[in-house]
């Protein structure tokens, strides 16, 4: 085992212009290679020196970086051809950032050394080193200081006794989930072909409507607010709230009450018919710049490959700790509005033709950065002479849930989607009263949102944030009575909430004993990871959620009230260098069910992943529970049926299971 740390300077930026060119960049070198064998003594290399004996048979090695994808690159791009290092294969490198995801610790090499409590924790010299060394100065040369080129071999020195710290309190992921990993990276090498000409014509529409709209915030604001975000925004906005208002406001960290102007609170305050006109115009005015078009289009017009114009190094294998599920980096496709355009190319046409944003406005009958969120996806081309095979689960969590709880009342869901039965409509029925052949298209609307919102423990909140991502509307009474007559109709969700909460603290007050819930089973063990007691969740696929430093202890509920809880240590939020403490979560049975739904539909996916790659499907990115696979458009009819195959047959771990999945040819993605 060698542990590696790479340290390179370039003209590229390697923030945004991403990893793949910053490697190929023809100004891009290295500075220093610190490597240790076997957990021996950490060593230096730089440019000039021989290759160490330790590379010169690399096959035996596994080769550990902490987000390894970067070293990888800059070995196959720089190592081996400008210095002469043997070639290592994809299948040898392992990389402990992703280790640590698996975990459900910090994807950032500080923040996970700091949560774990190693004793060799990341130099916070790096940042500073980093922006003397590794980038131009005004003349476009490089600082070569010899003192601070010896900081940065310690820096760099220090980084790999850190990685080796941080690897070696981590449980290793099992082959099927190095597996993935590989598979997310031969998509990430893969990439996916952009229109250009689009993203770059979009972007100067995005860039003017992102100014008016601070425009709209200024004026109204009478200049005390200058940007579409932050917390003079706010605060103003706060001012201007009624007691019951500002409550929708109300978030809950490390058991400390606070106020948030996030997205799903926006969503929140502009369903309120008797909300301010002025707080409306700004919340709205906040919320259309902050769909972050013009970053998108930048972003992919930006990490494009100059030569093959395909974006490269999209995807995170783990990137969603608690579930396992991929995420999107740089592009954040995973973000991307599912609506777009009825006709794309018309109005590529006219973003082509420099017509007037009022004028394009006018005639689509929506504000343009609408249009511009709406024309994300479908800059996301085939290369010339090839299509997009698009498969889309449906209703995967609305199957998988039921599915987990293993028993009479979820197996009556699933007869629904066994039979084909139109559940939205059903739910509707049951919750207006009426016969199924009665219910109207809005009250489908209503069944779907009930069905998307509270299938883990989602009050009127979630139904009303949700229903105004479909332009639906809701009181308090009727959003309230929606939740009751949704419970109703579906027993085995409360059920298993219950049963999953009361096995998962069960679990952690006896450690080493494991209590089953449906297909999922709980067990906690002492003394792992940060300390204290781990909880797992084992899915059916025997894949593990992973909830470190899980307790038992007493917190204030949002009416109060103490009670005991069970909380973890919650990755994904950083404390502040003074603080000690890693901020904790509290896990209860609606949140634990969304994760092992969300996980076991990651399973899925991964498991669709491998096979697809197995067969030689060219998978080129993936969206939630999408597939998006390029093939010839003449020779596409073979390959779409295999997809249609992969989609549609569950894995020997899900016996019983529906899944629905239909395949769309698209020469554009979304249409």
């Amino acid at each position: 085992m060698i542990s590696i740390d790479l340290e390179s300077r370039s003209a590229t930026d390697l923030i945004t212009d991403g990893a793949y060119n910053y490697a190929s960049c023809p100004s891009t070198e290295i500075i220093v290679m610190c490597y240790s064998v076997d957990g021996g003594d950490v060593q230096t290399w730089h440019p000039g020196e021989p290759v160490p004996s330790h590379f010169n048979n690399c096959y035996p090695h596994r080769y550990y970086a902490f987000n390894a994808a970067f070293e990888r690159l800059m070995w196959d791009y720089i190592m081996t051809p400008d210095h002469g290092f043997p070639v290592i294969a994809l299948e040898q490198w392992r990389c402990s950032m992703f280790m640590s995801r698996t975990n459900n610790l910090p994807g950032a090499l500080g923040n996970a050394a700091r949560c774990l409590g190693i004793p060799d924790q990341k130099s916070q010299r790096g940042k500073a080193l980093i922006k003397l060394l590794c980038v131009p100065m005004a003349d476009g040369t490089f600082n070569k200081g010899p003192e601070l080129l010896a900081e940065m071999d310690d820096y760099c020195v220090a980084d790999v006794k850190a990685e080796m710290g941080v690897q070696g309190m981590l449980r290793e992921p099992t082959d099927e989930e190095w597996s993935d990993y590989y598979a997310n990276e031969r998509i990430n090498d893969r990439g996916v072909y952009i229109d250009r000409e689009l993203c770059e014509a979009a972007q100067i529409y995005a860039s003017e409507e992102e100014a008016e709209l601070i425009g709209v915030i200024e004026e109204v604001t009478e200049g005390v607010v200058t940007k579409a975000r932050g917390e003079k925004l706010k605060e103003w906005v706060v001012e201007r709230l009624t007691k019951e208002q500002e409550k929708l406001l109300v978030k809950y960290r490390d058991g400390k009450k606070m106020l948030s102007l996030d997205k799903f609170n926006r969503s929140r305050l502009l369903a309120l018919e008797e909300l301010d006109p002025d707080v409306r115009d700004v919340v709205e005015a906040s919320d259309f710049a902050q769909k972050s078009s013009v970053g998108k289009f930048k972003a992919m017009s930006r990490r494009a490959d100059p030569v093959d114009l395909r974006v490269r190094g999209a995807f995170l294998c783990n990137g969603a700790s608690q579930s396992g599920r991929f995420s999107s980096k740089g592009l954040q496709l995973h973000n991307f509005t599912r609506i777009v355009m009825d006709d794309p190319m018309e109005v590529r046409a006219d973003f082509l033709d420099e017509i007037m944003a009022e004028d394009i406005t006018d005639y689509f009958g929506m504000p343009i950065m609408t249009i511009l969120s709406r024309m994300l996806r479908p800059a996301l081309i085939p290369q010339p002479g090839n299509v997009f095979l698009v498969s889309d689960w449906s209703a995967i969590e609305g199957r998988v849930a039921p599915w987990l709880c293993d028993d009479v009342m979820g197996e009556q869901k699933l007869d629904l989607y066994r039979n084909d039965e139109p559940v939205y409509e059903i739910t509707a029925a049951a919750t207006f009263r009426c016969a199924v052949e009665d219910v109207t298209k809005d009250q489908r609307q209503v069944g779907k949102v009930q069905e998307l919102a509270f299938g883990f423990g989602g009050g009127k909140g979630a139904y009303m944030a949700m229903a105004r991502n479909y332009g639906m509307s809701a009181t308090d009474a009727e959003a309230d009575r929606y939740k009751d007559a949704w419970r109703r109709v579906n027993p085995w969700a409360q059920k298993i909430w219950a049963d999953i909460e009361r096995a998962s603290k069960l679990a952690v007050s006896n450690p080493t004993r494991e209590y089953k819930v449906g297909r999922l089973t709980y067990v906690a063990f002492e003394g792992i990871l940060c300390g204290g007691t781990t909880l797992f969740c084992i899915l059916p696929d025997d894949r593990l959620l992973t909830y470190p430093d899980a307790r038992i202890e007493q917190v204030e509920t949002p009416w109060g009230e103490m009670r005991p809880a069970l909380t973890a240590l919650r990755a994904a939020f950083v404390p502040k260098a003074t603080e000690k403490e890693w901020p904790r979560t509290n896990l209860w049975g609606g949140l634990l069910m969304e994760n092992a739904t969300q996980g076991t539909a990651a399973s899925l996916l991964r498991y669709a992943v491998r096979e697809a790659e197995f067969e030689g499907l060219q998978i080129v990115f993936h969206v939630h529970d999408e597939l998006v696979v390029e093939a010839g458009e003449r020779t596409h009819q073979n390959i779409k049926d295999e997809l249609h195959g992969i989609m549609n047959t569950a894995p020997a771990w899900a016996p019983g299971l529906p899944l629905k999945a239909d395949v769309d040819v698209m020469t554009r993605y979304g249409k």
